[in-house]
């Protein structure tokens, strides 16, 4: 009985040995990082280490009064930087340069009170010539443009024949006026020279003619009551080749026309 209660006893004793010297190895290891800090200075603890202090003193006091001491820690989690995106700064401003619409004429053109050559012509304005642009047609690609020339102050030209410039795309669209009621054209009034070559049985007529009319789409040479060649409008001259016959008796007329209809010079004969 006696050598059976020894036993326990021993049994216990070796038993608090081996906790003894489980917690002493923890407290050994736990104490060596503690320890590696710059010499010299005081450390800042960080929250692990912290937390490595307290299991070491907890260990030391378990060590000192002979009991199991179980490991046991709370840790509190490291807070989490945040990145606040701060406010964008002022937005700049920008302002559009504007430059007056300007159109530059390519060639000779009329300038008339409306979109179209249904309408009367105001002024002809000479190639290069540069005006300011006031408004627009799309449909009939027509710029409503200041005219100091005009009577009215301002016309229309055809922009087939122009180069725009400038902030163009800031113009308004104008409504046409009402499409009027065109008056026939004025006849021209006509003057010619011919020549007779009797080998070749040619003959050239050399036509000029004063333009009267202010509202023709353009003209015509009619020869023996038929057309020959269209012309456009503002021309004053043209000379016509032809094959005749011996005695033949050649009619010609200039002819001026506009949508309405048109209108005939006097009848020219000419015979070779």
């Amino acid at each position: 009985m006696s050598q059976l209660l020894k036993g326990r006893q021993k049994c216990r004793v070796t038993k608090a040995m081996n906790h003894k010297q489980k917690l002493t190895f923890i407290s050994i290891i736990l104490i060596t990082m503690l320890a590696c800090n710059i010499p010299g200075t005081a450390p800042t603890l960080s929250v692990d280490d912290q937390a490595a202090t307290i299991i070491a003193a907890t260990l030391q006091e378990g060590l000192r009064n002979g009991a199991d001491v179980p490991i046991t820690a709370t840790f509190s989690p490291v807070p989490q930087a945040t990145a606040t995106i701060g406010t964008a700064g002022p937005t700049a401003t920008i302002t559009p340069t504007y430059s007056v619409p300007m159109l530059t004429l390519r060639e000779q053109t009329n300038c008339r009170n409306g979109p179209g050559q249904n309408y009367e012509i105001l002024f002809t304005y000479v190639k290069g010539v540069t005006v300011e642009i006031i408004g627009h047609y799309p449909q009939e690609n027509y710029w409503l443009v200041k005219s100091v020339e005009s009577p009215i102050g301002e016309c229309w030209l055809w922009g087939e024949y122009a180069e725009i410039t400038g902030s163009y795309w800031v113009v308004a669209s104008v409504a046409p006026p009402p499409t009027p009621t065109m008056s026939l054209p004025q006849a021209p009034s006509v003057k010619w020279e011919f020549n007779c070559d009797y080998v070749a049985s040619q003959m050239d007529v050399s036509f000029t003619w004063t333009d009267n009319a202010t509202n023709e789409t353009g003209y015509r040479l009619i020869r023996n009551d038929q057309p020959v060649i269209e012309l456009p409008a503002n021309t004053t001259a043209y000379k016509d080749l032809y094959t005749f016959i011996a005695g033949e008796k050649v009619l010609y007329q200039i002819e001026v026309y506009n949508i309405t209809g048109f209108t005939r010079s006097a009848v020219i004969s000419i015979t070779c």
